[in-house]
Order: structure tokens, then sequence, then C-alpha cells
């Protein structure tokens, strides 16, 4: 990564604007459009937001980001709507959760918010898992995951550290999921 990229992200946190981040390293990777609410070493993290409405976080790798593009400033609709809403400035999820390394960060994130989804970008670009971090080895996570109707899968799923390249909990989709899958049993 540039310096220019990090002088941007640190930019973006401390002013609070909309911003979208490009990963062209990852071919066919989604742009993702929010806030920045942290900058780590291994993992940065944006609070997504859409249709005028903020929609949980995403994590992905600070090295995969090659651009980080002004989506308007502290006046522009987005933030004026969010704002009358008491929703601005955006707000990284409490607890504090680790950009250091992903098993920290994946395995907190569950235990703050139940589901996560997993993308591995590279291989499946348009696909994500979703589920509990079920354990954290010494190189991979272990995701019992749901399904797209909200059952438990019965077997976990292993995920290599090195191939996932974005971490998102707290979205609407992943609080529907949580909330008909209910506890695994």
């Amino acid at each position: 990564m540039d310096n220019k990229v990090m002088a941007r992200l640190t930019e973006a946190v401390s002013s609070g604007v909309p911003v979208r981040l490009h990963r062209s390293v990852i071919r066919d990777a989604d742009r993702l459009d929010g806030f920045v609410v942290g900058v780590g070493a291994a993992w940065t993290l944006i609070a997504l937001c859409g249709d005028f409405r903020l929609d949980g976080w995403a994590a992905v790798r600070t090295a995969d980001i090659t651009k980080v593009g002004w989506r308007g400033g502290t006046d522009c609709l987005t933030v004026r709507a969010l704002r009358r809403r008491g929703q601005w400035p955006a707000r990284a999820p409490e607890p504090a959760l680790t950009l250091d390394g992903l098993a920290d960060l994946a395995q907190g994130a569950s235990r703050a918010f139940g589901m996560v989804s997993l993308h591995r970008e590279h291989d499946a670009p348009d696909a994500c898992w979703i589920g509990e971090v079920a354990a954290v080895r010494p190189k991979s996570l272990r995701l019992r995951e749901v399904d797209t109707e909200a059952r438990w899968c019965p077997e976990l799923s292993k995920f290599p550290f090195e191939e996932v390249t974005r971490v998102g909990f707290g979205g609407r989709y992943e609080r529907i999921l949580q909330e008909f899958a209910g506890p695994f049993r």
C-alpha cells in the first residue's frame, strides 16, 4: 500500500466524510461505500452506507485498498440525512475490535454480533459465508454456517486466514439470519 492511500484513510477517519474504497488488487471485488471508522496495520473498518442509511460494518485488508475516493463532504445529502437521524458521525462498533489480525477481529465481531460474513473474493467474488466463529486455529477459522433460510449447517467450515479478504457484521442480512436461526443447538 502506498503512503497516499494510508494518508487518505487516516483523513477519512478524522473528517467523517463518506468514501468509496477501491480494491483493484482483487478482481471483481465490490467497491465499498461508507465511512472509515478504523485503520489498523492489517485491517481497515468501514461503516457501510447505502440508500442514505448505515448497514453494519465491513473490515477489509488494509493492504488491498488501492484508492480512497471521496463521496461528498460533511454537507452532502447522505451526511445530512444521517445527521438528522442521529447516525452521523458514523462510529466504530462497541466493544472496540482489534484490526491487527483476522483471528481476533472475526472472533470479536462474532462474540459481539453473533453472525459474521466471511468473503474469499479472490476465489469467489460474488459469494460470502455467514455464521458464527466456532473456533480459531493457528492458520484458520472454523465457521458454523447458516444457510440462506437461516438453518444451521451441521459441519464446521474451514477458512484459511490468507483466503479471507473481507469480514462483515452487524448488517441487516446478518441480523435477520441471526434472528431466525436462533442459537445453535
